[in-house]
Order: structure tokens, then sequence, then C-alpha cells
């Protein structure tokens, strides 16, 4: 069982305000000006953007590989309603279908087939994450570790307590819900609507 003490979220008050952009699609250059706000020069391993239901942009995500195991996430969001709200890692890097409610990004990154919840005994999944929280002008910045997934395969990856490697064939996405995560109920801790999503293509 993956404890919840394994996850840290902390509020980055000092990010930059980022200039919106349409293309939600990853980054692997660590210096790409669009989302270099929300990491120094040189820090940022992989990144994307985050586009809304209608392709609006809602603003960017940046991961950074640990030395050991695991990924450090920062986010930006903004124009989300004010309070909690669930974020989860998806199994498919497809965004196209926002208006449909973001279905094309599949499910939970969930190869150990773990019932889903940070506060849940019979969990937690991998994609599992603590929620972020939007002020009342709608904006959300957080950092956020996860040591049960990495960007890339490795040796520790393969073993089988290792971390989960998320750039497969397909990628992997990140969806924004509209409410607070419960991190027990099923399958999403009644999270509800998705309501932002950033791809992340896998290798070709």
């Amino acid at each position: 069982m993956i404890q919840a003490s394994k996850f840290l979220s902390i509020s980055v008050a000092s990010l930059l305000f980022l200039a919106s952009c349409g293309n939600n699609e990853i980054s692997t250059r660590s210096t790409d000006p669009l989302v270099e706000p929300l990491a120094p020069a040189g820090w940022i391993d992989a990144a994307a953007r985050f586009a809304g239901p209608d392709g609006a942009d809602k603003g960017y995500i940046a991961f950074k590989n640990s030395p050991g195991a695991g990924v450090l996430i920062r986010v930006d969001l903004k124009d989300l309603s004010p309070g909690w709200h669930g974020i989860h890692l998806h199994q498919v890097a497809d965004c196209s279908d926002g208006a449909d409610g973001f279905k094309a990004s599949g499910g939970h990154v969930d190869p150990d087939g773990r019932a889903h919840g940070l506060l849940n005994p019979d969990g937690s999944e991998r994609a599992d994450l603590p929620n972020i929280y939007a002020g009342s002008d709608g904006r959300a910045t957080a950092e956020i570790f996860n040591d049960q997934v990495a960007l890339y395969a490795s040796e520790a990856a393969a073993a089988e307590a290792g971390p989960y490697p998320l750039m497969d064939a397909d990628g992997f996405a990140v969806i924004v819900h509209e409410a607070a995560d419960d991190h027990v109920k099923q399958p999403i801790g009644g999270a509800g609507a998705r309501v932002a999503c950033a791809a992340a293509p896998g290798a070709e």
C-alpha cells in the first residue's frame, strides 16, 4: 500500500503569470519559453499546456525526474472554480475530445490494479495525487511529488516495486476535475467532471 505521506503538495505563490496559447502538447525542451516561468532554466524535463473542454488555455504543467525515484510536478492553472480540485495521471496522451469530457485520455495510470485514493486502505493507484486549491481568482499553483512514477523507463522502473514509466507508446495525460477528490470513493473520489487536460505524447 502506498502511504499518503509519500506525497507532498506545496503552494507556489511566487510564480509569474503565464500568457495563453492554444497548443497543449508536451515539450521536452528544458528551456521552453512557454513554460520557463514554472522553473529555472534546465529544471524542466518535460512540460505541457492545459486545455479546457472548449479548447481554451487553462495553464501549464512541468515535470522533473528525481535523481532517485519519482517525478516532481509543478502546475499553474487559471480559470478554475474556487476551492479544491482533484488531479490525476491518465493513461493516454489525448485531450482532443474536450467537449465530450476528455474521455479519450482513458482511465487512471494503475498498472498494479489497486483501488483509487490516497486514503483508501486498498489503494492507492500510481495516478493518485493530492488535490490542488484554486483561490478566489481561479488561480491554482502547486508543486506535487509522486514517487511511484517516472517519466521514462529505467532499471529501477523494471523492478516490480519501482517507479512506473509514464512515457510509453501512447504517452499519458494529466486531468484536473471540477471538485475535490476525497481519496476514498471509486473510481475518482467523487471529483466530478474533467475540466482541464494536458497531453504528454509518448515515444514514437
